[in-house]
């Protein structure tokens, strides 16, 4: 019930103004909305000299497709670093509690940062997609998109689930945007990759095919990417529901 109160056009909008006038007023969270067009723009617009630049340099030919992971992922660890501060503020100022009592709810508060979070990273990754990838398919594109959202949904709630103050919130950013840069670990030819399966992130440069040795058959690749997303998702929002208890 408080998921679907929350989601009235009239209330979520209110919501957004509110969250809007908070990232405003915080000059850091501001500067990091604004940096998550940043990486997919200026990839695209530099691409070709880029590229240049790394065979006249390395010999290393479309060095960009490596940069793509990181391109897709910086928006979605800013993003959901903004998201995760929120909700320690939050948190810590006694706000979720109160919400309890109200038709709102936990449930609902919750609900509506995991769908804020999840709509911009999808509107922004959407964008990367097209821009970065225009020869992926579109059910390439859509599952980059719904994976990139769901790591924006991790690293937020991460946070507050792991963090007990806003200093020690700062100490797990900086641990979680690693994985970040996991998707370049796809890049290795040898099977043993795949043990970095075990981080959702991987599963994005295993989609982008950044390996040049075998890879695993594509229906497996995306049912191991799906799985391990949701699974990491459960596994903090449970953390997270027994910090709020």
């Amino acid at each position: 019930m408080g998921v679907a109160i929350v989601l009235r056009p009239r209330r979520l909008g209110r919501l957004l103004a509110a969250d809007a006038m908070n990232i405003a007023r915080d000059p850091m969270l501001l500067f990091a909305v604004g940096l998550s067009l940043v990486p997919s723009v200026a990839l695209a617009l530099f691409r070709g000299q880029l590229d240049a630049a790394a065979v006249s340099s390395f010999g290393i030919a479309e060095f960009s497709r490596f940069v793509v992971p990181l391109a897709l992922m910086i928006p979605a660890m800013l993003i959901g670093w903004v998201t995760g501060f929120l909700l320690l503020e939050d948190r810590d100022e006694g706000l979720i509690a109160a919400l309890a009592v109200t038709p709102v709810g936990k449930v609902g508060y919750l609900g509506y940062r995991v769908a804020a979070t999840a709509l911009v990273t999808g509107a922004v990754t959407a964008m990367a997609t097209l821009l970065l990838l225009p020869r992926a398919g579109w059910f390439q594109q859509a599952l980059l998109v719904a994976l990139v959202a769901c790591e924006a949904v991790l690293a937020a709630v991460v946070l507050p689930a792991v963090a007990r103050n806003k200093v020690e919130g700062l100490a797990v950013t900086k641990l979680s945007n690693l994985a970040g840069a996991v998707p370049l670990l796809a890049i290795l030819a040898t099977p043993w990759r795949l043990v970095a399966g075990i981080v959702p992130s991987f599963w994005i440069g295993e989609l982008l095919g950044l390996s040049s040795g075998p890879s695993l058959p594509f229906p497996l690749t995306v049912a191991l990417a799906v799985g391990t997303h949701l699974a990491a998702v459960v596994l903090l929002f449970r953390l997270f529901a027994r910090r709020l208890a």
